[in-house]
């Protein structure tokens, strides 16, 4: 069983609650850093060292992009359906 900070058994329900939250939560960070920051981070990794100028390919770019989107649109889907199994099973009790 898992306990909380106070020491107390947590429920399945609310754990269940917990786990979609924070699968809905991290898809939803990772599909802004995706589209905010992919093509910072795209040009901060493909900085050689000591360099004062240097070109980012466009794939690294289309990478750094689109490859934290798909990860988050999966994670927000999984989290999705989650919710949809942990209510039937609740309407079911």
């Amino acid at each position: 069983m898992f306990r909380d900070f106070f020491g107390e058994d947590i429920p399945k329900l609310k754990k269940a609650l917990i786990l979609i939250g924070s699968l809905f939560w991290g898809g939803s960070l990772s599909v802004y850093i995706g589209l905010s920051k992919g093509r910072d981070i795209s040009r901060v990794l493909s900085r050689p060292r000591g360099a004062s100028s240097w070109t980012v390919s466009n794939e690294l770019t289309t990478a750094w992009t689109y490859v934290p989107v798909i990860i988050g649109i999966s994670l927000m889907l999984l989290s999705i359906i989650f919710s949809g199994i942990v209510f039937l099973k609740w309407y079911e009790d």
